[in-house]
């Protein structure tokens, strides 16, 4: 038999003696006992055979022992310390000084790790992801007895093709053949011998298990004897054949002696090759002593071949093994198979690259370490379970690949000192940065390819995509892997490296932590292609010698046209599909085709160029390389002439100059590229994801007069000109500042100018129009009043004056004055004025002076009531003149910084919205944490499209702990220092009442601001969020974004339709105890309701044309005045502290309530209740009221009359309510 032993490995690899010490320690049978020193390596490991070894035992109870019989000591007496060192006395205990190994680590940890927080993740990370070896009892014996029923298999006689299948179908096993199958007829036979060797080799036997959701595993190699096997059989699958019958035949007799384990078994392909099945065990629980199924592992049989049996020259690169004549008998063409002479031919290397990576994992301490993080990583961006996907195997092959080597300069790229933070960065830079197809990877000694000709540089970059040889010079390691599946890798890489080295935040969760593979969270476009029979023109009988499943051809063509044709449009073109599952012994194995299983295509693109509508192609001077430009584009390609008077092919995908239609251009150019190359019709089997959600954020009752907010910004900048160059006026107008969402880019709808009066009358069309918030501030002047009351009334005279000679000097203009409704001290008004190109601008002006007279005047010792007048001042003063204009200033500069954010920020309001939430959290706060996606991306890059911005908005909503976490905006780049993070981090877990660790202290910190956002200005997160949202609001929220992110999930993968898109934005009347419905008819936005019926406001119109005149005057009023914020308003006054009140404030006829748990129950009667009660009648007492006691007085007990409530809210809304539906009836 074959046995493994493992080296011990110390923590400090540079600590060469305890190093030695643990060595002598430590014996695991894996690792063959000669194998002692390091030299011996190469030449012992695996592949020695141990006469009467365990096959798995020891390891870690051999390296426990060893370590309590090195330590022991100090644990078993505290107060014991070795020569030289003293204790020191606090408080009645006794405490070591650090020893000076100890004062090394910790000087080692800035130095081999990014941070002491970093390092401290990273050692609790590996603590939950490692296996723990003392728990795996159960699965070592039942590795042990399965390697006692291989060896003890007896022989079967050769029998033809034809009688192996049909005696192994009599058994219940269908062999699992690859595609083709083997001919009836065939004239080679199938034999079965016992294995010659069984070995455990992967990653259970190197440590390097790293626990995921899909589970672990433990590999056992089964050598199959080389006389099974005849010179030939390299050849047209006949190899392939013969090990699908020898795994066929290991289940049949497996299945036999293995019912009283409690093991199940089934086939499954090998990294998605069907050309490679393997056997897969797995504890269904019902045998205690064989039972690892809580383990979470499976064990998987390799069948495998020794290295000599095949001459590795006849499975080069540039080599034929698949006639054609096997295939078609209508070619002769000897195309290289590359990819079939690789697959064959990693069925030989299995103990050699064990041996390699366990000299690598017992020479440098940190090894095995930096293989389990980087099977995280790799598990969290899904490269690990896509098949022909880049595994841990492959990256622990390119991290000893850069142990062994030196760069260009002849440095060594990593060390055996080097901790695994390290080697995880250095090989992921490697990665990041290597030019794979200009310097293909050769991990030889001296990194050269071998001197033969079938194995030079040519021969594999001509048939491999990607070329990682390995240490034999002679087999790709990636050979079933596509260029497109390593630009994903080394776009991921790049990625983390930046993580790596921001130095302003550790970025531990989002490196390690976080899911990265979900594809409506990771692409900016994701297209899904249906399963189709229908087989493009290129897959010929040539590609299918190689390619001999078309969906695998599919994976690794399209990617390639798409990133061909779309150039610098496109950062990054990925395909990937659903990996084949594991199938039943007894079941034929599935395909691709028989499963229907559709292709994902995901798109990250280059938000500044992917919005062009016109790609240039080459020069008609260029004949061949314009041809080569019309094949690709087809009858889309046309020869025009440029303003530059150049002559070029070209490509025109017409469109309309908004933002929202330019972004769909690579979505019609991917739907004609795939039609035209591979006959997939966009209509039928393609569903692309990019532009679904545009319909939302359209009101569907308004006619658009523009289709962008530049008509809006240009109106504002002509607006400030004028403003500016207004004659007449006492002091010049220095600035203007932009404080209305449509002016920052972030209103849901684009601000439409007003229509001509005629042409709006005579349909009475009068949709609503909302002013923009503008403030005006004046040049410096030193006579403005000292009082706050004069100011005010100056402003006043102000608004008449700008309104006067506005109009004067701009006709066709509109000038309106608001005397305000003196809410408090500085409510001066403000005036509306309606430019000639039809927007109107709500101006307020800003005195500097009134902040020094507001302090002045909080700081007097005035009546509490003057104090509270005061203070309610500074907080509108504050929100107006301070707040609101540096937010949308700032949010200006981000939007036009990232131009998808705008998008983004208007989907989140419209879905808050529909859910009736608008009423219950800023606009700013909004679109605060929409900023946030787009200035903080990670782990994913700036969102370069509207609705992958909205999704990743929704997924922050959902998994944010605002409870433990504040969020940090930086809404100027640069301006948030490490040190600021620390600060406001800090104050923060104080706020909350929150140790370092997030755990909450005794003693319960304040909850308000619930949602704390905090930007460089606004360090404790008050400036919006100081009162609303409410915790109930909070919780609702990441509720309603994590149902509505799963349920995105499901249309992605199934092609749902956009009927189905629009539940997300459907709001359920769960949750509320009654809806106030109101008169679509008298609501001046239901124009904007996502259920907008044109049929409702028909059946309101007047059928006399006579009458038409005075119902617009009534709509044309309405239009100005928003009817349901009034209202809400006198809801909020009179019963806020009984209930919450939620609406749509775009178009929503609905307005939900719920009453506050506290005021439900009975309360003890007293004067000036702020709610309407009614006293509790004992209906045994004949009707009388209960009295009860309390300090020796009778009370009355009262409970709260909803009824009553419910009848004045009615009243209020008067015919703007329709009626009130009850939900939850209170007793």
């Amino acid at each position: 038999m074959v046995a493994v032993k493992r080296k011990g490995v110390p923590t400090d690899s540079r600590d060469s003696t305890s190093a030695k010490k643990r060595s002598t320690i430590q014996h695991d049978p894996y690792i063959d006992p000669s194998d002692d020193d390091d030299d011996s390596d190469a030449d012992g490991g695996v592949e020695e055979e141990v006469n009467g070894g365990d096959f798995v035992e020891g390891s870690e109870s051999d390296e426990s022992e060893g370590e309590a019989s090195e330590y022991g000591e100090d644990q078993a007496d505290d107060k014991e310390v070795g020569h030289g060192q003293r204790l020191e006395k606090i408080g009645n205990k006794f405490y070591k000084a650090p020893t000076n190994e100890e004062i090394q680590q910790l000087k080692e940890t800035t130095d081999l790790f990014k941070s002491n927080l970093f390092k401290l993740q990273i050692d609790e990370l590996l603590k939950e992801v490692r296996i723990d070896y003392s728990k795996t009892t159960a699965l070592e014996k039942a590795l042990r007895k399965i390697k006692d029923i291989l060896d003890s298999l007896s022989d079967i006689p050769e029998v033809s093709v034809a009688d192996g299948t049909s005696g192994l179908q009599s058994e219940n096993i269908v062999i699992p053949f690859p595609d083709p199958a083997p001919p009836a007829d065939a004239q080679y036979k199938f034999a079965f011998k016992r294995p010659s060797k069984v070995f455990v080799v992967g990653s259970y036997l190197l440590k390097t298990v790293a626990k995921n959701p899909s589970g672990a595993n433990v590999d056992l190699a089964v050598q199959m004897p080389e006389s099974l096997f005849q010179e030939k059989d390299h050849v047209n699958y006949r190899y392939f054949y013969k090990r699908a019958y020898y795994i066929a035949v290991l289940a049949a007799e497996l299945r036999k002696k293995t019912a009283k384990l409690g093991l199940t078994l089934e086939f499954e392909a090998c990294q998605g090759d069907r050309r490679r099945p393997i056997l897969v065990l797995r504890s269904t629980g019902t045998v205690p002593e064989y039972d690892f199924s809580k383990l979470g592992f499976c064990i998987r049989l390799f069948a495998t071949i020794p290295q000599t049996l095949f001459s590795a020259s006849r499975l080069a690169p540039n080599r034929n093994n698949v006639r054609p004549t096997f295939i078609s008998a209508t070619t002769s063409d000897h195309t290289p198979t590359g990819r079939y002479n690789a697959a064959l031919l990693h069925d030989t290397t299995l103990v050699a690259h064990m041996n390699l990576l366990h000299h690598h994992a017992t020479t440098c301490g940190s090894f095995r370490d930096a293989c389990i993080l980087a099977k995280v990583w790799l598990t969290q961006r899904a490269f690990s379970s896509t098949e022909g996907g880049f595994n841990g195997f492959l990256f622990a092959m390119i991290m000893g690949y850069l142990l062994r080597t030196n760069d260009k300069n002849g440095n060594r790229r990593l060390g055996n000192n080097f901790s695994s933070y390290q080697l995880l960065k250095v090989t992921m830079e490697f990665l990041a940065t290597h030019d794979f197809e200009a310097e293909p990877v050769f991990m030889t000694p001296d990194g050269k390819p071998l001197a033969e000709n079938d194995f030079s540089v040519e021969s594999f970059t001509r048939n491999y995509e990607v070329v990682i040889v390995d240490p034999s010079g002679k087999i790709n390691l990636a050979a079933a892997i596509s260029r497109a599946t390593l630009d994903e890798v080394q776009y991921e890489a790049r990625r983390s490296i930046s993580l790596f080295s921001d130095l302003r935040d550790d970025h531990f969760a989002a490196l390690f932590l976080k899911k990265v593979d979900l594809l409506h969270l990771r692409y900016d476009n994701v297209a899904r292609i249906a399963a189709t029979s229908t087989r493009p023109k290129s897959y010929d009988t040539a590609v299918a010698l190689d390619f001999p499943s078309v969906q695998d051809y599919l994976l690794n063509f399209i990617p390639r046209l798409l990133k061909r044709a779309l150039t610098n449009r496109v950062n990054l073109v990925c395909a990937r599909c659903d990996a084949l599952p594991p199938w039943s012994c007894d079941q034929a194995a599935p395909t691709h085709e028989s499963l229907g299983t559709p292709i994902y295509l995901g798109l990250i693109l280059d938000t500044e160029n992917a919005v062009r509508v016109v790609e240039h192609g080459p020069s008609a001077d260029d004949i061949d390389a314009a041809e080569e430009f019309r094949q690709l584009w087809g009858e889309k390609s046309e020869l025009r002439r440029f303003k530059d008077g150049s002559i070029l092919e070209s490509v025109v995908f017409d469109c309309d100059g908004t933002i929202e239609q330019r972004s769909l251009v690579v979505g019609r150019m991917v739907g004609h590229l795939l039609h035209r190359h591979t006959g997939i019709t966009p209509k039928d089997e393609l569903t692309y994801w990019a532009g679904q959600f545009n319909k939302f954020i359209r009101a569907p009752g308004i006619q658009l007069q523009v289709r962008s907010f530049q008509g809006a910004m240009d109106a504002f900048n002509e607006f400030s000109k004028h403003l500016r160059q207004l004659e007449g006026l006492p002091l010049t107008v220095t600035q203007t500042i932009p404080c209305a969402e449509g002016l920052r880019y972030t209103s849901v709808f684009i601000p439409q100018p007003r229509m001509d009066d005629e042409e709006a009358s005579s349909e009475a069309y009068r949709p609503y129009y909302e002013p923009l918030d503008v403030v005006i501030e004046f040049e410096s002047s030193g006579r403005w009043p000292d009082d706050l009351a004069a100011i005010q009334l100056t402003k006043r005279a102000f608004y008449l004056k700008i309104a006067e000679l506005y109009m004067q000097q701009h006709p066709g203009t509109r000038g309106i004055v608001s005397t305000g409704h003196n809410a408090d001290i500085l409510d001066s008004g403000c005036i509306e004025i309606t430019t000639a190109a039809g927007y109107t601008f709500r101006c307020t002006i800003h005195v500097e002076r009134e902040a020094i007279l507001l302090e002045r005047g909080l700081t007097s010792n005035a009546l509490p009531s003057t104090l509270e007048t005061y203070t309610a001042a500074q907080k509108r003063y504050n929100h107006s003149f301070i707040r609101a204009p540096f937010h949308s200033t700032r949010l200006q500069n981000l939007c036009l910084r990232f131009p998808y954010l705008p998008q983004s920020i208007r989907l989140t309001k419209r879905w808050l919205g529909a859910h009736l939430l608008s009423s219950q959290i800023p606009t700013e706060l909004i679109e605060l944490i929409c900023a946030k996606v787009f200035v903080d991306p990670s782990p994913w890059a700036e969102p370069g499209s509207g609705w992958v911005g909205f999704m990743r908005t929704l997924d922050l909503l959902a998994k944010w702990d605002w409870k433990r976490e504040v969020m940090i905006v930086e809404l100027e780049k640069g301006l948030i220092t490490a040190e600021m993070r620390a600060k406001i981090a800090e104050s923060f877990r104080t706020t909350r009442g929150l140790g370092a660790d997030g755990t909450l202290l005794q003693g319960s910190g304040k909850m308000m601001p619930v949602l704390w956002v905090a930007t460089e200005r606004d360090a404790e997160g008050q400036w919006w969020a100081s009162e609303k949202p409410s915790i109930v609001v909070v919780e609702r929220i990441k509720r309603l974004a994590a149902a509505g992110l799963n349920y995105m999930e499901s249309l992605v993968k199934s092609s749902g339709s956009e009927k189905a898109l629009s539940k997300i934005f459907l709001a359920a009347p769960k949750g509320y105890d009654l809806i106030i419905r109101l008169d679509p008819s008298k609501l001046p936005r239901f124009r904007e309701s996502l259920s907008y019926d044109p049929e409702i406001l028909a059946e309101t119109m007047p059928k006399y044309k006579n009458l038409m005149m005075v119902k617009d005057r009534e709509l044309a009023l309405l239009s100005e005045i928003d009817p349901v914020q009034w209202y809400l308003d006198e809801l909020q006054a009179a019963f806020g502290h009984v209930a919450l009140f939620f609406h749509d404030k775009y178009g929503g006829d609905a307005i939900g309530v719920v009453w506050n748990p506290k005021t439900v129950v009975p309360h003890p009667w007293r004067v000036n209740l702020s709610f309407n009660v009614e006293p509790i009648l004992d209906q045994s007492a004949n009707g009388a009221p209960v009295k009860g006691k309390k300090q020796g007085k009778k009370h009355w007990t009262v409970k709260p009359n909803f009824l009553a409530m419910m009848a004045e809210m009615e009243r209020l809304g008067g015919e703007l309510v329709a009626g009130v539906d009850v939900f939850t009836h209170l007793a």
